[in-house]
């Protein structure tokens, strides 16, 4: 079980590792560094923010997992900007770039070095962020009572049971505890990674212009502009949804509608597929959806039902009647973090499956 200076190492550390890869990646992409050595290291640090960021992602779940819903919420919410302000810094490096039918080779690495520039920027900002946080009187007070009431919790235990009758908080009975919640996380990432964002990058304007880049104004219907407004559109929608959670009037707990909810969304899958999508080979299915309105309602809602959903399960989580013990809650937002990424996982694995459907 961790602790409160474990959460705040591991949470330090791999926002610190973070904004050392983002700070590199900005550095090389304007050098003449190239190869296969190159790759291999990107492809190094790849991997390396992936794992910090997941490290991140469970302890900080953690420890909001046992304080008040809203802060579960607030955190979501973070998320959400988050990903707001990645897409308005897509749509930047899209638009530093020039017009040309084949962008040259500093127009490329200028979108890269503004994109990772800002995502370095970010990362310090967080830095500082989670030094300031964990020095604030309010986080200490709740780690410090949260402390103390696992140590009052395991003494009235260890008076009420024998030594050898004792048996810690596992996962498996957390597990079955939350189930339901754990499929509804984990299939709401399923269903949007599979689609968002492998099949939606594709979808392209249905007034796209005959060359890659416009040349006769009309930017917007550029394929690089349209897509980087859709990230836009779908971090927008992501966090609104996220947000919706703070109003009483949206507020679901129940497990049984959460699942239903979460499993509706398969309906996406379809509508997504029979959209524009612009594939070099020969398409399976016909464009039933002939409608950049339409396209990007669908996204709108899409976008919005996943931050909801998934801001409602994870709240729900810790209030669980079954989950009793701060250790249990405790646990199960580490759980909740897992079933996340597992439903990216998988997501991202069918996301092959679905470009093929099309």
């Amino acid at each position: 079980m961790q602790n409160k200076s474990a959460y705040h190492v591991d949470s330090f550390i791999s926002i610190l590792i973070n904004t050392v890869v983002f700070g590199t990646l900005a550095v090389t992409v304007e050098t003449q560094i190239g190869g296969s050595g190159y790759f291999w290291f990107i492809m190094a640090l790849i991997v390396l923010t992936g794992a910090t960021t997941s490290f991140f992602q469970n302890s900080v779940f953690s420890e909001a997992s046992q304080l008040p819903p809203m802060y579960m919420q607030a955190v979501l919410s973070g998320q959400g900007i988050a990903g707001v302000i990645v897409a308005v810094s897509s749509i930047l490096s899209a638009l530093a770039g020039n017009t040309n039918d084949t962008p040259d080779e500093s127009s490329i690495s200028r979108s890269a070095f503004l994109y990772f520039l800002s995502a370095f920027l970010i990362t310090a900002a967080a830095l500082v962020g989670r030094i300031v946080v964990v020095r604030l009187p309010f986080y200490r007070r709740q780690m410090s009572a949260r402390n103390e009431v696992i140590r009052v919790e395991e003494e009235v235990l260890a008076e009420q049971q024998h030594p050898v009758d004792r048996e810690p908080v596992s996962i498996m009975s957390i597990v079955r505890k939350s189930s339901g919640l754990i499929f509804t996380v984990g299939y709401i990432f399923i269903i949007t990674l599979m689609l968002f964002p492998s099949v939606t990058a594709l979808i392209k304007s249905v007034r796209r212009p005959e060359s890659n880049v416009s040349k006769k104004g009309g930017r917007f219907f550029d394929d690089d502009i349209f897509v980087a407004f859709h990230f836009l559109l779908f971090n927008v929608g992501d966090w609104v949804g996220r947000m919706m959670p703070v109003s009483s009037v949206f507020q679901i707990f129940q497990v049984k509608y959460l699942v239903l909810l979460s499993t509706l969304r398969s309906v996406f899958i379809p509508l997504f597929l029979v959209c524009n999508v612009i594939v070099s080979e020969q398409r399976r299915l016909p464009v039933l959806i002939n409608s950049d309105f339409v396209y990007f309602i669908l996204i709108w809602v899409f976008a919005v039902s996943n931050g909801w959903i998934c801001s409602l399960a994870m709240m729900a989580a810790p209030q669980l009647e079954s989950i009793k013990s701060a250790q249990e809650k405790s646990l199960v937002g580490s759980v909740m973090s897992f079933s996340l990424v597992v439903g990216l996982a998988i997501g991202g694995s069918l996301s092959f499956v679905a470009r093929w459907m099309v």
